[in-house]
């Protein structure tokens, strides 16, 4: 607050200087007009009125002579008194009844940080929010520049594609991991992002992407991602890691099936173990090659026994054998962790490594591998099934050889995303959004989790600022690494643009965060964005409170007649909201020329409330350059290995879906 008013007092000094200098002029000055002499540069002296009162004082003749100088002496400095006691008062609070809320003037954003310098560059990049319609920054993009993150309310066919994702999608300099629903954003920006900002571009589908050619070849394309290849080998990583990964896909609800919900993901936990236990165990395979002369030769391969993936968990659930799991298990633990193939192994291990032989065939399995199989294999032939009935209701999307392939190894390392720009599209269909809800889950899990480890003061690689835009938050699940870390995610530069509908998607208890968890979310979003609702409901109100009230005065005149008329008048002091819900809902009432309501309401802890216009980037040539570029450079994805009866099945079903969402248009945006 000092800070604030060292200026003032600065001033305020250097003025009374001016002024004390001043009255010695005005005091010489009204001592000549007192004695009639001419007042002119020549005989306005500065020590005129001191001179003379130092040889006369205050003698009686010349006492109303020397009144008059003291007079003008005192002028300079009553004004200088006035002044300051008006500034006294001036910066005294007034004391409301119901508060003194505004919206935001120039100052106030001039101050905010919304509205750089030219050539200034931010210490960190800045996210697009917004366009001023008039003021001083008229024409001006709103920049919301440094670490922190953003909240976007917008219903549906709103805007939100156009006015917040498209423009960060084409403007945003950094890495970049997008969300994106119908593949929009993709089309719309890679090209650009990879040619123009020099980025690495991947795109991860988990049920395939394909253009019109790909359709007529039956090709799916996907770049892939292998969520278990997270996992650190580390023995005392390796569980914990695991854990975190068994219970987004076996999440608990609450409910009475919670028990073998955990007893399935107990299953998955040992599946998992398993695989990495026995991850170097290497088989050699047989391929018949036709050669020139039309002779056969066998081609022999050593590749890895197993795939530690999710879909080679799934595979491990249903032996080969055609035994049941649960003896699988024994038979694996009796093979493995044989007296006889222990003393190979300690042998093997003692041995100088420079003398190392071939190493035994099979690996020993770890004891947690051995005591969750155990745990399995214990129970009744009846409780086995029911545990597995759900494990496969949790793991059959790795069951889709679609899937299978996309999770199958890994094109992209999410941990590389603060080291070089990239930038990384999960694109999904509408109507698949509740499908891969927990993969989606995982994949942002995962994303930041693996980049909160390390602080860029103490790694000089992390040189880069990574924006996750989260559009339908809240379809993906409760993402609790979220909760957990985001008072500090901002400070490794991982910085979250949320997207939703309204504040009570937020807070639902069941598909959203609680009420809780929700404010954890908000205190930690630094803006907050507004595309105005189509009605008054809760969410405005709480708005119209946010933005806060102001005192309004109210003059009730009065009559009575009777056997004499007399008139009153009475004022009284009435609580009114800066923006009532009604008016908050009536911002839509200007549009584009589009049709599109284009005022958005901008709630920051930078400065007051405003009301700014949206980014319509279909009309904005810096973003339409730049959209067209893209779109006639799409970048090449590498197409999936896959039976093509099984991609045809699987285009069949996505052309299935984009009929669907057709005809359910209303739950989609721009």
């Amino acid at each position: 607050m000092m800070e604030k008013k060292t200026p003032l007092i600065i001033f305020f000094l250097i003025l009374f200087g001016f002024c004390l200098v001043a009255s010695l002029y005005t005091s010489s000055m009204a001592l000549l007009k007192a004695t009639h002499y001419p007042v002119t540069f020549e005989t306005v002296k500065w020590d005129l009125f001191l001179n003379t009162y130092q040889k006369y004082g205050l003698a009686k003749p010349y006492l109303k002579t020397m009144i008059w100088g003291i007079i003008g002496g005192i002028v300079p400095i009553f004004l200088y008194v006035v002044l300051f006691v008006a500034v006294l008062i001036g910066l005294r609070k007034k004391k409301t009844l119901h508060g003194n809320a505004r919206l935001a003037n120039d100052v106030d954003l001039a101050k905010s940080g919304f509205f750089p310098k030219a050539g200034k560059k931010p210490k960190h990049p800045a996210i697009l929010i917004g366009k001023m319609p008039k003021g001083r920054f008229k024409g001006s993009y709103i920049s919301y520049s440094g670490q922190q993150f953003l909240m976007l309310y917008a219903p549906t066919r709103s805007g939100k594609g156009v006015g917040i994702v498209i423009p960060n999608c084409l403007h945003f300099p950094q890495s970049l991991v997008v969300l994106d629903i119908k593949l929009e954003n993709f089309l719309a920006s890679a090209g650009h992002r990879k040619d123009n900002l020099g980025q690495e571009v991947y795109l991860f589908c988990p049920d395939g992407y394909a253009d019109s050619e790909d359709l007529a070849a039956k090709r799916l394309r996907t770049h892939r991602y292998n969520p278990l290849f997270y996992i650190r080998r580390d023995p005392m990583y390796r569980f914990g890691d695991l854990s975190k990964i068994a219970a987004i896909l076996f999440p608990l609800t609450g409910d009475k099936n919670d028990m073998w919900t955990d007893l399935s993901a107990n299953v998955f936990n040992a599946l998992v173990l398993f695989l990495l236990d026995c991850e170097n165990e290497m088989t050699i395979t047989e391929t018949e090659k036709t050669v020139a002369d039309g002779s056969i030769i066998v081609e022999t391969q050593e590749q890895p026994k197993y795939k530690v993936t999710l879909s080679q968990v799934f595979d491990l659930s249903v032996p080969k054998s055609g035994v049941r799991l649960g003896e699988w298990f024994e038979e694996q633990i009796a093979l493995r962790n044989s007296p006889e193939n222990i003393a190979a192994w300690q042998t093997y291990l003692a041995m100088p490594e420079a003398k190392h032989s071939a190493q035994p065939a099979l690996n020993r399995l770890s004891d947690e591998t051995i005591t969750l199989m155990r745990q399995f294999s214990a129970q009744k032939d009846e409780q086995q099934q029911s545990i597995l009935l759900t494990f496969n209701a949790n793991m059959k999307v790795f069951a889709n050889p679609i899937t299978a392939a996309a999770t199958d190894g890994n094109d992209f390392d999410l941990r590389e995303v603060r080291r070089k720009k990239m930038t990384i599209y999960y694109g999904l269909a509408p109507s698949a959004i509740d499908t891969y809800a927990r993969l989606t889950n995982l994949f942002f899990s995962q994303l930041l989790s693996e980049n909160v480890r390390t602080l860029p003061e103490q790694d000089a690689t992390l040189k880069y600022q990574c924006l996750m835009l989260l559009d339908e938050f809240t379809s993906m699940g409760r993402l609790d690494v979220v909760q957990v870390s985001l008072a500090f995610t901002a400070g490794y530069n991982m910085r979250f643009v949320f997207i939703l509908q309204n504040r009570e998607q937020l807070m639902d208890a069941k598909k959203g965060y609680g009420k809780e968890g929700a404010g954890t979310i908000l205190e930690n979003c630094a803006v907050e964005l507004i595309y105005p609702p189509k009605k008054v409901n809760e969410a405005t109100k709480q708005i119209s409170e946010t933005i806060g009230y102001i005192d309004m005065k109210m003059t009730n005149k009065g009559k009575s007649t009777g056997k004499s008329t007399s008139r009153s008048t009475s004022e009284s002091i009435q609580k009114r909201a800066v923006l009532l819900p009604q008016e908050i809902v009536e911002l839509r009432d200007v549009k584009h020329k589009s049709g599109l309501p284009i005022q958005e309401l901008v709630i920051s802890e930078f400065c007051r409330p405003f009301i700014a216009h949206k980014i319509i980037s279909y009309d904005e040539p810096f973003f339409v350059e730049r959209r067209q570029y893209a779109e006639t450079h799409i970048p090449d994805i590498p197409a999936l290995t896959v039976e093509e009866d099984e991609v045809a099945q699987a285009i069949f079903m996505m052309q299935q879906r984009e009929k669907f969402a057709e005809n359910n248009t209303n739950n989609e945006d721009l």
